[in-house]
């Protein structure tokens, strides 16, 4: 009985470390699909960037155009109050279009950063959960070895024995 006792106890032993190791490398990918999210939402912010400045070039294009144009059609040349008033709202435009791409910077920044560390909680939790795993596997062999693998009797353990006090008071001369 003592025997399939121990035998029972070993399986329940395996199975548990081998469910803590799966549990770890599950939380690992889990971490690792997590930074890959971030990776993806900062390359689609780095689209939005690019459609962005196709958007604001074909703004800057079209009011260049059609100030020359009407002034064409009308025999003016474009030149002082209305290359001002123009080259104003080019400049307008292009600052808008800077503090849009400056947000979207400062958002990749942040998922760049999350990303890092989803990476390093992945690590840490793969790391955690093989240690626990082995730290448990440990005890359990250790358990084993106490009811069912004959362990030496070690009674004598703390029961006081000093070998300070056994030894000689003095040293012997050399």
């Amino acid at each position: 009985m003592a025997v399939a006792t121990g035998t029972l106890f070993a399986a329940a032993a395996g199975m548990q470390a081998a469910s803590g190791i799966a549990s770890s490398i599950s939380e690992y990918e889990a971490g690792r699909q997590q930074a890959n999210q971030y990776k993806l939402q900062s390359q689609q912010l780095e689209l939005q960037k690019d459609i962005i400045t196709d958007q604001y070039r074909t703004k800057r294009n079209q009011l260049q155009g059609s100030v020359i144009a009407k002034a064409g059609h009308s025999g003016v040349k474009v030149s002082g109050s209305v290359a001002n008033s123009i080259s104003t709202s080019l400049t307008e435009m292009g600052m808008e279009e800077s503090y849009k791409k400056f947000g979207i910077n400062m958002e990749q920044n942040n998922l760049h950063y999350k990303q890092r560390l989803a990476n390093i909680n992945a690590k840490n939790a793969l790391v955690q959960g093989l240690s626990k795993t082995a730290t448990n596997a440990l005890m359990n062999y250790a358990t084993y070895q106490h009811y069912w693998g004959g362990v030496e009797d070690m009674s004598g353990q703390g029961s006081g024995w000093n070998p300070a006090q056994s030894a000689p008071a003095r040293k012997p001369n050399l």
